[in-house]
């Protein structure tokens, strides 16, 4: 099938997914933006609380809803989530591999060189791809690769245009900065998958109450671990507190809309979508860093777009997974005993 004939019967609501996918774009550079603020201006390097916070508001808020909405309903069964144990082990899997993968994120640029690191972690992309085959039983369209290819060659312009600009992207070079790069990368596909696997077969409200359950749990462990000496040395002044709610709202806001982005689409889609949020970042840093727009951003920026673009005008991938086909296709609160219950 060709491009062209791929195309010709386009989602009537393809510019929903294409918007909603920029605005999580524009969430994840208000999370790089403070993480980069507080380390710059107040030397504040704590992403263990600043997840832990995040997953905090995450639970404490979307199960009050679930809490809602049952009540509302006349069950009595917003518990029953968080005490299911064959089910909580999945919620346990995305919170362990998203937690993870945040967390060795930060790590990988500190082992590695800056242009290793963006180069390894391009591996999500078709990890992505590859892991939907398998285990969702995806068959892409001509499209799709096209759509994703552009999207892969906009993020090595950007790639290209920050490294030949800084020499200091290619130095400190590690092995071993490169497989926790990798690492990652990798656990950002698993948890983007399983995610888009779990948000069909429940509510947002309840996956949402139970990845915020597991995730500050782990968070909050391992910052108790790794960052307790590092409160005690903080000046916890006003704008340390604003940078660390920005952060904390611009990521809760991206885990609450994320949802409703997969159900309209699918996690390759928006992993294509975040690569946005390196261009929405040198705006931000052009704004109040004094950066310096590289001439090439703004031609990656378009070859990004349009790469989303082509892969959302693209019929939806087939599955041969009828089950999940069925469940994609239906409303997931008719669904949510699949799993849920």
């Amino acid at each position: 099938m060709s491009l062209l004939n791929s195309l010709q019967s386009p989602k009537k609501q393809w510019l929903v997914p294409l918007c909603l996918g920029q605005i999580l774009s524009l969430c994840i550079t208000g999370t790089s933006v403070a993480s980069s603020a507080l380390w710059t201006y107040h030397s504040v390097n704590i992403p263990y609380t600043q997840n832990f916070c995040t997953y905090l508001v995450l639970f404490t808020i979307h199960t009050l809803r679930l809490h809602h909405a049952n009540k509302n309903n006349n069950t009595n069964d917003d518990l029953e989530p968080l005490l299911n144990k064959n089910k909580a082990w999945t919620f346990f899997g995305f919170s362990f591999a998203d937690v993870q993968a945040n967390i060795l994120a930060v790590l990988a640029f500190k082992s590695t060189s800056v242009l290793s690191a963006l180069i390894v972690s391009s591996w999500t992309l078709p990890c992505i791809m590859l892991l939907s085959t398998l285990f969702l039983g995806y068959r892409y369209q001509f499209g799709h690769f096209g759509g994703v290819v552009l999207c892969l060659f906009g993020l090595f312009m950007l790639i290209w245009a920050d490294t030949m600009a800084d020499e200091a992207s290619t130095s400190n070079h590690s092995w071993i900065g490169d497989l926790i790069c990798l690492t990652s990368a990798t656990l950002y596909a698993i948890s983007n998958v399983t995610e888009e696997y779990l948000v069909h077969r429940c509510t947002t409200e309840e996956f949402l109450s139970r990845a915020g359950f597991w995730g500050s749990i782990l968070s909050g462990i391992q910052a108790l671990i790794f960052e307790h000496n590092e409160w005690m040395t903080i000046d916890w002044g006003w704008k340390v507190v604003a940078l660390i709610m920005v952060y904390v709202v611009s990521l809760s806001s991206m885990y609450s809309l994320g949802p409703s982005l997969y159900r309209l689409s699918n996690a390759t889609f928006i992993s294509m979508s975040l690569i946005t949020s390196n261009f929405y970042s040198l705006l931000a840093g052009l704004v109040f860093l004094d950066a310096k727009m590289p001439k090439f951003y703004p031609i990656a920026y378009i070859l990004v777009i349009g790469g989303v673009t082509i892969y959302n005008l693209t019929n939806p991938p087939r599955t041969n997974h009828s089950e999940y086909e069925s469940i994609k296709n239906d409303d997931p609160e008719i669904n949510r005993s699949y799993l849920c219950k």
